[in-house]
């Protein structure tokens, strides 16, 4: 009966130890059974996969001994014989170190001390999971974190850095940044803006006709979109008028979208060129009434002066009134002449200077003067602003050249105006065959009010004065000269 019965034990034993080997080869991880001198009773197929060893080379082996030496840790030491013979168990105890041919690696030790009824030996479980892989992962994603709130920190503070209301939106319309300025300006705090519906905020304010556009129908067609304008009555602020900038980002992968929104309230701006223009049409208005009533003066002057020729007895007094009298009209004339074209938009240079001096030559130059005024002008118009200069410089060298170049009024003489064009430049030019380099007409030409009205009405038309005082006459020419934009380096036109 004894024989038989150690059998039967022998047999369960063998069974146990059988189902005990199974359940180690089963789990994923690498296990090792050690017993209470930390010799390998048994390793799973897991462990010799994982760490390159072989069972003849384990089995019955002290563990700080497998492969030659390299899992003679220290901190698995201090698992081993110290911590687990005091607590019986640890689970997640964190070891690295370097393996001859597999590399650095992180393990995440479980251990377990099993006791035996009779409590003669004991066996310890050692579970290991090797979590190199996850510890790589973890410290990129870490990275990747960082990465994200430095991306995230840098671009809140370029939307804090703008000085116009901004807004970042993604996909949907919900508010992902908005800068200082858009809380300031339109009197909202972020914990109401931040997450939110573009639309939902500040109750609905800015669910927008004009924006629901911008934002779903013409941004997604067309990516972009500048100087769009909406007007809206915001609570607490009034009515603005805003000038919309916004752009679609793609971003790499296609998985979404964000809205940069750019906002520029130019109510006041508005405000101020509507002011500005009616200024404007009020300077015009006056303008016009000066102009009218400058010729109503004039007109009265002359007729005061043809009364007061028409009541003298003295042939020659009559005969210097009738010739005031002339004058006066003529000024009339040259007055009516410059202004007219101020009512014009574009103005033909060569019969508007001719009429000019048809003008100024009935006005000022007597009959007994041979003193002839010429007119040579190019094909070409300029804005009515422009003819006005131009007109007022050309009566005031006339005037100077009448006044100064001709000291003996019976000598002949001649004074040619001249405008010359090419392209977008022209010049014009007012010359005399007078007196030239004489010490009165270089005083006269460089000094006096009419010099200084000739410098103003130039630099107005972006052009520059120049005087040539010769030996037979003086010349003061206007010159404009269009400005050209860079050309291209070879390099770029190529690109």
């Amino acid at each position: 009966m004894q024989p038989t019965g150690f059998r039967e034990q022998f047999v369960g034993l063998a069974d146990a130890w059988a189902l005990a080997q199974g359940i180690v080869d089963t789990v994923r991880e690498p296990v090792l059974v050690l017993d209470s001198d930390l010799r390998v009773i048994a390793a799973s197929r897991s462990f010799y996969s994982a760490f390159e060893v072989k069972p003849d080379d384990t089995q019955g082996r002290l563990l700080y001994a497998l492969g030659d030496g390299q899992w003679d840790i220290p901190k698995l030491r201090v698992l081993l014989e110290k911590i687990i013979p005091e607590k019986g168990v640890m689970e997640g105890y964190e070891v690295e170190h370097h393996f001859p041919g597999i590399g650095n690696r992180t393990m995440r030790l479980n251990a377990r001390q099993v006791f035996y009824s009779e409590g003669a030996n004991t066996t310890i479980l050692l579970g290991m999971e090797d979590i190199t892989d996850r510890r790589i992962l973890e410290l990129e994603k870490d990275a990747l974190l960082r990465q994200f709130e430095e991306s995230r920190a840098f671009a809140q503070a370029i939307v804090d850095t703008v000085r116009e209301p901004f807004l970042v939106l993604d996909q949907d319309l919900r508010v992902l940044a908005a800068s200082r300025s858009f809380y300031s300006a339109f009197k909202v705090s972020p914990e109401d803006t931040q997450d939110r519906l573009l639309y939902t905020l500040g109750d609905g304010q800015w669910d927008i006709p004009k924006l629901h556009l911008l934002l779903e129908n013409i941004v997604p067609e067309h990516g972009v979109m500048e100087g769009y304008e909406v007007e809206h009555e915001f609570p607490g602020l009034g009515q603005r008028t805003m000038l919309l900038n916004a752009r679609q980002v793609f971003y790499e992968g296609g998985t979404h979208t964000t809205i940069l929104l750019g906002i520029e309230d130019i109510t006041a701006k508005q405000i101020l060129e509507r002011e500005k223009d009616e200024l404007l049409r009020e300077k015009d208005v006056l303008l016009e009434e000066l102009q009218h009533r400058t010729a109503n003066s004039l007109q009265i002057i002359a007729s005061i002066i043809l009364m007061k020729a028409r009541a003298v007895k003295s042939d020659e007094t009559r005969f210097h009134l009738e010739d005031a009298h002339k004058r006066v009209l003529a000024i009339a004339a040259v007055q009516k002449q410059l202004h007219a074209s101020a009512a014009s938009g574009s103005v033909d240079v060569a019969p508007y200077l001719t009429n000019l001096c048809e003008t100024l030559a009935t006005s000022m130059i007597d009959d007994s003067r041979p003193i002839l005024l010429k007119v040579i002008a190019e094909a070409g118009s300029v804005t009515s602003r422009q003819a006005e200069s131009l007109g007022l410089i050309v009566t005031e060298l006339v005037m100077n050249a009448l006044k100064h170049a001709f000291p003996d009024d019976k000598i002949a003489g001649q004074i040619n105006v001249v405008y010359d064009v090419a392209g977008a430049d022209w010049k014009l030019s007012v010359s005399d065959n007078g007196v030239g380099k004489s010490a009165v007409a270089i005083v006269k030409v460089r000094s006096g009010l009419g010099t200084g009205i000739i410098k103003a009405l130039s630099h107005q038309l972006d052009a520059k004065v120049e005087t040539v005082l010769g030996l037979h006459g003086t010349t003061v020419s206007i010159a404009h000269t269009a400005v050209l934009p860079k050309a291209m380096p070879v390099a770029e036109l190529v690109a």
